[in-house]
């Protein structure tokens, strides 16, 4: 191809090729990638909807009377094996 030259290749520290094409070569694939802070924002996002999720299902579905509760130490208390002396 006239114009065009041969690049030596180059290789990050763990062997990985690098591509050093500029912009205008790759094309606009590389200008419609997302950029990090905003795949930061989206996945704190998510997780604190998950998050809260989590905490709402808890609270919507916790049962008090499984694990507390006046007859509480009874219970545990006779679910222990006895101790030996």
């Amino acid at each position: 191809m006239p114009g065009s030259t041969m690049r030596p290749a180059i290789f990050d520290p763990f062997g990985e090729r690098l591509d050093l094409r500029s912009a205008q070569e790759t094309g606009c694939a590389a200008a419609r990638r997302r950029p990090v802070r905003t795949r930061r924002i989206i996945g704190a996002v998510l997780f604190w909807a998950l998050a809260a999720g989590l905490i709402t299902a808890r609270g919507a579905f916790f049962d008090p009377s499984t694990a507390f509760g006046p007859d509480a130490p009874a219970r545990v208390a006779a679910s222990q094996a006895p101790v030996l002396r």
